[in-house]
């Protein structure tokens, strides 16, 4: 459980969560309903928002989205990204 935010700047919280893992449960709730497995994936959208607290508390903060850019290029201005670096280059001439 989070601390009661003492600052206007503090992440928004929803209950015991803060928004952006509310948001993983609530994806995980709404597709549930939708294939009639509302149990399983509710208790899916909890243990993983465990693990999304146990990284985003370890690394810092934006960590999750540098690597989802890094990774699969999403978050870059071009849609598709057609020019996503070779992520094992080093150095560019």
């Amino acid at each position: 459980m989070r601390n009661i935010p003492n600052y206007l700047d503090d992440p928004q919280q929803i209950l015991f969560w803060e928004f952006d893992e509310f948001i993983l449960l609530s994806i995980m709730f709404g597709i549930g309903i939708m294939v009639n497995y509302l149990g399983a994936l509710t208790l899916t959208g909890l243990v993983g928002i465990k693990y999304y607290r146990k990284i985003k508390d370890r690394q810092a903060s934006g960590f999750l989205l540098h690597a989802m850019y890094w990774y699969t290029g999403i978050g870059s201005s071009e849609l598709p990204p057609t020019s996503k670096p070779n992520p094992f280059i080093r150095r560019f001439f």
